[in-house]
């Protein structure tokens, strides 16, 4: 992994109603040292989101002068720190159109990983805290919030260039600012892409249709594979590959589990991205009300617990010990008074 480019910008309305104000820089940060360690902090928080959004560049905005810019740069027609001058006084155009009071460093990078070149926008803030100083006196000090992310856009730029996906641009937008979130993605002109929930429903109904084909004591060990594959690609902001998948299940017959995807889908793809809400509900049940709270893995469902429709009943065998032993103190507390 390699950081080709890396420049940060300033953006402000200090006050709502304000005028919107821009600390621009001229030339690229240095890519290695604090900015490429900065990067990599603000980049792994984008990964680990689960507020990630997948799409592509609106077509209908005709007015969206980014991919047009990003193609220069790609091109070679106008250098990098040029191209983020104007994308960041696209962004204040797209900001004014609100009152919003807000305060945001832009860092606006590319990165290559195995030859492919992805664009990174993040918006990011510095945090008030304190510190001791020299005259062992308290003083007040600034860090950089680098884990909570509020706004950033993720660029493909082989998948978007080559035409033929839906998924090439992924964004995050902050749900407790609707108007920051609006002008956000009119800035990047973002239009939604796949339903990540409904193809992650479909993909998990066909691991359950496969797993069911298998000899039983198979059955487990499959599931378990796909589903800590599916994890880790979704804590990396990656795609679900089936034939990844599939070679490492059965690496005699490397093809037999991506076939039998294909076969079964709608709309047959090589991946997805998984939506991870999904996901955990697939491992584990759970729900809750003001008085009880239960969260169990799917695994031991009609075997240890077992649901009652009719009846609208949970009868759960095997109690966990340390739930054991406080209903056993609870019944000799009982029975002493």
């Amino acid at each position: 992994m390699t950081l080709k480019h890396c420049i940060i910008h300033q953006i402000e309305r200090p006050v709502p109603g304000a005028e919107l104000t821009t600390t621009v820089r001229d030339t690229e940060n240095n890519s290695a040292g604090p900015a490429y360690s900065l990067f990599e902090q603000l980049k792994q928080s984008y990964q680990r989101s689960s507020q990630k959004q997948y799409g592509y560049f609106d077509s209908e905005l005709s007015d969206n002068p980014v991919p047009g810019w990003l193609q220069e740069q790609q091109q070679g027609k106008s250098p990098f720190a040029k191209i983020s001058q104007r994308l960041l006084e696209h962004l204040q155009q797209k900001m004014g159109d609100n009152d919003e009071a807000f305060s945001a460093y832009m860092m606006i990078a590319v990165e290559t990983v195995m030859d492919q070149q992805q664009l990174y926008i993040f918006w990011f803030n510095h945090i008030e805290a304190s510190h001791i100083d020299n005259t062992l006196d308290i003083a007040p000090s600034l860090y950089i919030d680098s884990h909570k992310m509020l706004y950033a856009a993720r660029l493909l730029f082989e998948e978007w260039l080559a035409q033929d996906s839906t998924k090439y641009l992924s964004i995050i937008t902050s749900r407790g600012n609707k108007n920051l979130s609006d002008a956000f993605n009119a800035f990047i002109g973002f239009s939604t892409g796949p339903d990540l929930a409904e193809e992650t429903g479909e993909f998990l109904s066909i691991v359950d249709d496969y797993t069911d084909s298998l000899p039983e004591e198979k059955t487990t060990d499959y599931k378990a594979k796909i589903i800590d594959y599916c994890v880790a690609q979704d804590k990396q902001g990656a795609a679900v590959v089936f034939e990844d998948i599939s070679t490492q299940l059965n690496q005699q017959h490397p093809n037999e589990f991506a076939d039998f995807v294909s076969a079964k889908q709608q709309s047959p793809k090589t991946e997805i991205y998984t939506d991870r809400g999904s996901l955990k509900r697939y491992v584990r049940y759970f729900g809750r009300d003001k008085n009880m709270s239960i969260s169990f893995s799917a695994d031991i469902f009609g075997q240890n617990i077992v649901y009652d429709e009719a009846n609208d009943s949970l009868t759960i065998k095997k109690i966990p010990k340390s739930l054991k032993q406080q209903l056993k103190n609870t019944k000799n507390s009982s029975t002493e008074s």
